[in-house]
């Protein structure tokens, strides 16, 4: 059963908290919510660790409102975090975060030290790039979609209503604009002030976070280590579960 807590600014942040122990906090990526995205997460770990898993602001249980991608949306989320946290009060928790969820993953610890343990990102760069602004724009129109997006626009139509389906795609897009105009960065500058280690997880066939970012990412962090998945591309938990759970584990062993 999801939990539900009520922010100072009125939005409202739906949860799953569940098992005991070391706290893991999992953030989802666009689109998506704790459930569609990390559900073999919350399944495979909640044994052993206590995990919280929210749907992130405006996607899923915590509307309303409906979501919206200013161009901070990445610092929000990672605030909202920090907020949900100091609601809860666990210990310092581990942070995991897969492609949205991993910028803010990494801001979060950047931003409130104190509340993290470690981090692990993956599908992340730390940066919004010309080369996936290019990419993503071939999004738009969303009412030009065929059948090669029929199973994304179904699936945001049924987690997070029709009336979000345009605005949510067109909202990320003109964020990712408006991010690359003002220089590029998401979590790359802030970096280098995380002091707990990070585990950074790319699949090799990532196409829109480029390796030379998320090599350059991983140099910018202090206590850092980069692995490339062979055989996967940007949703690593479905293209090599066993293998990012076994990444996953062997970093939490040493939490």
């Amino acid at each position: 059963m999801l939990r539900q807590v009520t922010l100072r600014d009125g939005a409202i942040i739906a949860y799953h908290d569940v098992g005991s122990g070391l706290p893991l906090l999992l953030m989802h990526g666009f689109t998506g919510t704790a459930r569609s995205h990390l559900g073999l997460l919350i399944d495979e770990l909640s044994p052993d660790y206590r995990i919280i898993a929210p749907d992130l602001r405006g996607y899923g249980a915590s509307r309303p409102p409906n979501r919206d991608f200013p161009p901070n949306f990445y610092q929000r989320d990672a605030d909202d975090m920090a907020e949900l946290l100091d609601m809860l009060r666990p210990e310092p928790v581990v942070v995991m975060g897969f492609s949205d969820g991993a910028e803010s993953a990494l801001l979060l610890a950047a931003r409130h030290p104190d509340l993290v343990r470690g981090v692990v990102a993956w599908g992340v760069s730390g940066v919004i790039s010309q080369a996936m602004v290019d990419a993503v724009q071939d999004w738009l129109p969303v009412s030009a979609w065929g059948e090669q997006r029929a199973a994304w626009r179904d699936e945001i139509i049924a987690l997070h209503g029709r009336e979000q389906l345009e605005p949510m795609i067109e909202g990320w897009v003109r964020a990712a604009e408006a991010i690359l105009a003002a220089g590029g960065d998401i979590c790359l500058r802030a970096a280098s002030h995380i002091r707990c280690p990070v585990l950074l997880i790319n699949g090799d066939g990532e196409k829109n976070n480029l390796p030379q970012d998320v090599q350059r990412l991983a140099a910018a962090i202090p206590n850092c280590q980069l692995v490339f998945v062979a055989n996967s591309g940007h949703t690593i938990q479905e293209d090599q579960p066993a293998e990012l759970m076994r990444l996953i584990r062997a970093f939490l062993a040493g939490m």
